[in-house]
């Protein structure tokens, strides 16, 4: 189909070309789309293939181990944050009620100690949030590869030529040029006993 498609639009592009009289200019332009119809020709369409990354890493074991990994962590530090908050609180409240208590320069010392407190733990906890979202995106990048490599192993075993995005395949007749259930199965063996680990300060 492809070669016939491209047969007629060089007799089109032929014909429109006849109209001109640089009879150079038609000659070399002809003989480029000659030679683009034997290279078409020679692609078999059954050495193209489709997959379906997204799909692969959505149901994939490894993402999904990393994805409760991740928002593990991430509660856990929630729950520090919210635990410090409350300390925080508590301390200005009493700094508040001392104020009686001390002097001017004595109440104004505290509560500069206190707000620097409060920086420190907001500085804390945004770094650890910073280092949880490299961890998981540089795992996330591993696990990308490792599937892209399977990927190719796969299409180089079943001698694929070229390997097409689902997502950017408007329409395929032969279901057998998918073959992202394969992949998927033989990724899921791969991961099967990984590991994640984040680094996270305490």
């Amino acid at each position: 189909m492809l070669f016939t498609d491209m047969l007629v639009f060089s007799n089109i592009i032929y014909k429109q070309l006849n109209d001109y009289h640089d009879n150079n200019f038609c000659d070399d332009y002809l003989f480029e789309i000659k030679n683009n119809i034997k290279i078409s020709s020679i692609v078999d369409a059954n050495k193209i293939g489709i997959i379906d990354f997204r799909f692969i890493l959505k149901k994939s074991n490894a993402m999904k181990l990393l994805g409760n990994k991740f928002l593990s962590l991430e509660k856990e530090i929630n729950e520090k944050i919210k635990k410090k908050q409350q300390y925080l609180n508590n301390k200005e409240e009493n700094i508040k009620k001392s104020k009686n208590n001390l002097s001017e320069l004595e109440y104004k010392n505290k509560l500069k100690l206190f707000k620097n407190e409060v920086f420190n733990t907001q500085k804390k906890y945004k770094e650890e949030r910073v280092l949880l979202n490299k961890s998981f995106q540089k795992i996330q990048k591993d696990i990308k590869d490792l599937l892209a490599q399977i990927i190719k192993d796969v299409s180089i075993k079943k001698n694929i030529n070229i390997v097409l995005l689902k997502e950017n395949v408007f329409l395929f007749n032969d279901t057998n040029s998918d073959f992202t259930l394969e992949v998927l199965e033989l990724f899921n063996n791969k991961t099967k006993s990984m590991k994640i680990i984040i680094t996270s300060p305490e």
